[in-house]
């Protein structure tokens, strides 16, 4: 796995693998909508902006010569009460799913946090996305906060704590 870190020249390619992996993660749980009406042009400026920012990292992640997925660790969501540091995403298409890529990228991850001087970091995820859920609870993940039961269950969200040695 080649993980790169993602320069504002990416922001397009982030923006069409979102798409992707946004179709394969969310279908079935997102408003159908949601995912028909995916703006590619505002999600690569999002991703410019994240980019951009030095409280967050993103990177893009590679195998086999093609996009496999990304993640973004920083400064966490508004809304967020936990801890400083959050993984507000991570994706992987499910061409590369279960082949240990996840804990790979996990490892990254943690090392990342701990390299910035935390102990503890967060993560939110869909309720709904329970192969998620079940990945994050494999890395240790507790949950600390609920919110479920929206009419839009893009809504409904899980929050959980790590803690790195």
């Amino acid at each position: 796995m080649i993980m790169t870190e993602a320069t504002a020249g990416l922001a397009d390619r982030l923006a069409k693998l979102k798409r992707r992996v946004w179709q394969e993660t969310y279908t079935g749980i997102y408003p159908a909508q949601k995912l028909l009406e995916f703006d590619e042009a505002q999600h690569a400026e999002k991703f410019r902006r994240l980019i951009t920012d030095p409280a967050n990292q993103v990177v893009l992640l590679r195998e086999e010569g093609q996009d496999a997925g990304y993640f973004v660790l920083g400064k966490p969501r508004p809304g967020w009460t936990g801890p400083p540091i959050s993984v507000n995403a991570l994706y992987l298409i499910s061409d590369f799913q279960h082949r240990g890529l996840g804990q790979q990228v996990w490892q990254e991850i943690e090392h990342r946090v701990k390299q910035a001087g935390f102990t503890v970091f967060g993560c939110r995820c869909n309720e709904h996305n329970e192969r998620a859920l079940a990945f994050y609870r494999r890395q240790g993940g507790v949950e600390i906060a609920r919110e479920s039961g929206h009419a839009d269950r893009s809504e409904d969200q899980i929050s959980l704590l790590f803690h790195v040695e």
